[in-house]
């Protein structure tokens, strides 16, 4: 299975924790697949390299890729990182190179918005933009499906979602207090906080 399919976008204007997705004539979405974690950590694009179309107006000034579960407008990024500064104006396109679609990441975990998951070929951090969970080599949204709220507002999480965070988080806790009165650790597979020393 691979680590991640989904689609490729651009980002202008700003670090990539926080730049918007370009807009403009002739961007689009270009889909993408990565393949499974062959060494434990590192995972290439499918493609080569990535071609975004030619801008029929100007995109603005790209600064970062994100990663995007599917194409709908409404979509937030799951990762993004940062690349070198470059506009595009009208009649241009932009290639994405192939040191930019090398990434090594976390094997497992939960992470949560603005946490480093990984980096670049060349050590520029991938961050969530969203909570993201690694499990067993695939990257997907932490809480898929929560783009659908309820009457308040707030996200929806399944029993599915719910137990996979809790696995994770269980696999993830030291076996032994760490004596700081606020930390959660597992004591004989039970979760517990810890009592201060």
């Amino acid at each position: 299975m691979a680590f991640f399919k989904g689609y490729l976008g651009l980002l202008v204007t700003g670090p990539a924790a926080v730049a918007m997705e370009a807009t403009g004539g002739g961007y689009a979405r270009q889909a993408i697949a990565f393949t499974p974690l062959g060494d434990g950590r590192r995972t290439l694009s499918v493609s080569q390299s990535c071609s975004f179309g030619y801008a029929t107006t100007s995109w603005g000034c790209v600064t970062a890729l994100a990663l995007y579960a599917d194409n709908t407008s409404t979509s937030e990024p799951l990762v993004a990182w940062a690349v070198s500064p470059r506009t595009v104006s009208v009649g241009q396109t932009y290639s994405v190179p192939a040191e930019y679609l090398s990434l090594l990441i976390q094997r497992e975990g939960f992470f949560s918005t603005n946490e480093q998951i990984g980096t670049t070929e060349n050590g520029t951090g991938l961050i969530a933009r969203q909570p993201i969970s690694v499990s067993a080599g695939v990257m997907a949204p932490a809480m898929a499906g929560s783009t659908s709220t309820s009457s308040s507002g707030s996200a929806t999480l399944t029993l599915s979602q719910l137990n996979q965070v809790l696995s994770q988080l269980m696999q993830g806790l030291p076996t032994s207090d760490p004596g700081d009165g606020t930390s959660l650790w597992l004591n004989a597979n039970l979760l517990s906080i810890s009592v201060k020393n």
